[in-house]
């Protein structure tokens, strides 16, 4: 008979004893263990604590949600979404993690997964109510309007006297157009001496201000006793937008000015990291792989792109008033389809690393990937648009893996587009829309870009030009609806017909007026501060 050795007896009873001690632990005991050991870079020991915690709490989410943490951190994109997606499906979640796990399913874009965790999670009365007012804000940035409602109302009656959860319901609200009820969950917080700042520039932007009600002196007291960096930028940028609704035209450019500033030093652009970005999609594109073969049981994609502000929400709404179109709006789904053919994650739309992957990429797996992902909410649509601007970056993609895809880039005169784009806060931040300078840099490299993509893939694409559009709505929808292969009808260009669906942009009021001119031109009244820009922007002019 063999007898074990020492050394052996001597492992067996540490672990032994590990597992004695591992008994004795709580849920927080093991978080605790697991990022102790990550924060001093020991991975493997991580792990093996994350195992005896499936041991004595199986069918957990938390420990999950820690894995995929670490799975994603060293570069194993599809094992983590796969892992959070698994999880959401069969795991018990407790109400603390909620907002957690809402947030890591939107970081992999499983817009599914969390419509139908969501929809059906079990203990919705233990949330704590900000968790749930950020879980609304999260449904309704993909989109799933009246689940992000239910969450918001029931957020503020857990809570009423907390402002972030009425300045959630009010935001989910005037997404839904409801800005009447939205404004009444605002008022009450803007008028308390040190209310929610992002209240403030709320309600600055639900509609048009007036001499007879405009809150220019409130903004103003607001902003003498605030300190915060990011709370004076929605303070300044609410006062400029007052101001320029009432024509005072010197006081709105100081309120521009320096919430440009106050941004730009919290959220700088790089423009050598832009500018080497592109040269290394123009120098990738095209490939020398032909496009692959589309996938054939899914809608047909139509991609509204172009820069921030130049009228994407306003094609996509007359696209979305077809009843075969199903106006998608904006989300990572593309980009997301291509970091799990490339196997990583970038926080961008595109990244230098997505770049190099594409002669490596399986063209077909990131279309049906990308098709996949929203038929929660598209269903057995026809077509669906896609509206992240952004991804004119990603149109040699598109070519590649969904030539049947049709894209439509919205172009606007270079004054008006940039100017629109410094006047507006951008709540997630858009790093070049700060400063004369970067938003002319990035125009020139957006427009570069676009140039190369026309050389490359004649045809593909359809220019639509803004101010055409809103001149005769009536030809250019219907070039847009023939580039599509739709039927045109004059509902096309009828807002009113569609007033009632969620526009979750900042272009949620201007889109459920009339189509109109009224945008054409508006930097004119301040073209003698915006003399540089002009001067900038003059190549992209001829």
């Amino acid at each position: 008979m063999q007898h074990s050795s020492p050394e052996t007896w001597k492992r067996v009873a540490g672990l032994a004893r590990r597992r004695r001690h591992f008994i004795s632990m709580t849920s927080a005991d093991f978080r605790n263990r697991v990022d102790s050991h990550l924060a001093a870079g020991r991975q493997r020991e991580a792990l093996i604590v994350l195992d005896e915690w499936r041991l004595q709490s199986p069918g957990q989410i938390e420990p999950e949600l820690l894995h995929a943490r670490i799975e994603l951190g060293n570069g194993q994109f599809r094992e983590a979404r796969r892992r959070l997606v698994e999880a959401a499906g069969t795991a018990e979640c407790p109400a603390r993690l909620v907002a957690e796990t809402l947030r890591h399913l939107r970081l992999f874009v499983a817009h599914d997964a969390m419509i139908e965790w969501a929809g059906k999670y079990p203990d919705r009365p233990a949330i704590a109510a900000v968790d749930q007012a950020e879980a609304a804000k999260m449904l309704s940035a993909i989109g799933a309007q009246e689940l992000a409602l239910d969450w918001a109302r029931e957020a503020v009656a857990k809570a009423p006297g907390n402002d972030s959860c009425r300045s959630t319901h009010a935001l989910v609200l005037g997404f839904g157009g409801d800005f009447g009820a939205a404004r009444d969950e605002l008022e009450p917080i803007a008028r308390k001496p040190h209310g929610l700042a992002m209240a403030h520039w709320q309600l600055s932007q639900l509609g048009r201000q007036t001499v007879e009600s405009n809150h220019v002196d409130r903004l103003r007291e607001r902003l003498r006793h605030c300190a915060d960096a990011r709370d004076r930028a929605f303070l300044e940028f609410a006062l400029f937008k007052e101001m320029d609704d009432l024509g005072d035209v010197d006081g709105a450019w100081a309120a521009l000015a320096q919430g440009c500033q106050t941004t730009r030093n919290r959220l700088p652009y790089n423009r050598l990291a832009r500018q080497r970005l592109y040269d290394a999609i123009i120098q990738r594109f095209p490939t020398m792989r032909e496009a692959q073969a589309s996938v054939e049981d899914g809608p047909v994609p139509i991609f509204i792109v172009g820069m921030h502000r130049s009228g994407t929400t306003l094609v996509e709404r007359i696209l979305g008033a077809h009843a075969e179109v199903f106006d998608y709006g904006e989300s990572q789904r593309l980009s997301n389809a291509l970091r799990l053919g490339a196997n990583h994650y970038c926080s961008q739309l595109l990244d230098a690393e997505l770049v190099a992957s594409v002669n490596r990429l399986d063209h077909s797996s990131v279309a049906r990937n990308f098709l996949s992902e929203g038929r929660t909410r598209f269903g057995s649509a026809r077509y669906v648009t896609e509206k992240m601007p952004g991804n004119f970056q990603l149109i040699g993609f598109i070519r590649n893996a969904l030539p049947q895809a049709r894209v439509i880039h919205v172009c606007r005169d270079p004054m008006d587009l940039c100017f629109a784009n410094l006047r507006e806060y951008f709540v997630d931040g858009v790093r070049y829309s700060n400063s004369m300078e970067d938003v002319a840099h990035f125009h020139a490299q957006y427009r570069r870009l676009m140039r190369h993509w026309h050389a490359c893939y004649p045809g593909f694409v359809l220019d639509v030009n803004y101010e055409d559009l809103v001149s005769d709505p009536a030809a250019e929808s219907k070039r847009l609806y023939e580039f599509c292969g739709l039927d045109w009808s004059p509902q096309a260009i009828d807002m009113s017909a569609n007033a009632g669906k969620a526009v979750n942009t900042l272009s949620t009021v201007q889109v459920r007026s009339s189509i109109n001119t009224r945008s054409v031109g508006r930097w004119r009244p301040y073209a003698t501060w915006l003399e540089p820009l002009r001067l900038l922007l003059e190549p992209d002019r001829v």
